[in-house]
């Protein structure tokens, strides 16, 4: 397999799966729904949220990227907070990665950043060959 579409197919596998990710991320909190009402309110605005900006993001419009790299911070406030407070758990360092992944990926220094321009990066690669 030439080198060109391997990246353009692990970049494809990459671009989907990271967004199933996320949703999975937002659809199981609405599964797993435990907690006070305060709680609820702000982890179901997040997780909407975290809904709303990926398929906003899967649409290519860049209010699903600044959405995105926003809910990422905010994810890494939240992994952060029971730090903060000394009650460390393994999982927080997980959460810290994905969501600092989520910042960085849909950054302006990621290739993604292309995807959102009119052409984006996979139909660049398409027409530099030809």
């Amino acid at each position: 397999m030439e080198t060109a579409r391997r990246d353009v197919l692990l970049g494809t596998i990459t671009w989907w799966g990271f967004h199933g990710l996320l949703i999975w991320l937002g659809v199981s909190h609405f599964l797993n729904v435990r907690g006070t009402a305060g709680q609820i309110l702000m982890s179901d605005l997040f997780a909407g949220t975290l809904i709303g900006a990926c398929i906003l993001s899967l649409l290519r419009l860049t209010a699903g990227r600044i959405l995105l790299r926003a809910v990422g911070l905010i994810g890494i406030a939240l992994a952060l907070l029971p730090l903060w407070q000394g009650k460390f758990e393994w999982g927080n360092l997980t959460d810290i990665a994905i969501w600092a992944y989520t910042f960085f990926s849909f950054g302006p220094m990621s290739w993604r950043h292309a995807l959102y321009t009119p052409l984006g990066v996979f139909e660049k690669m398409t027409t530099e060959k030809q």
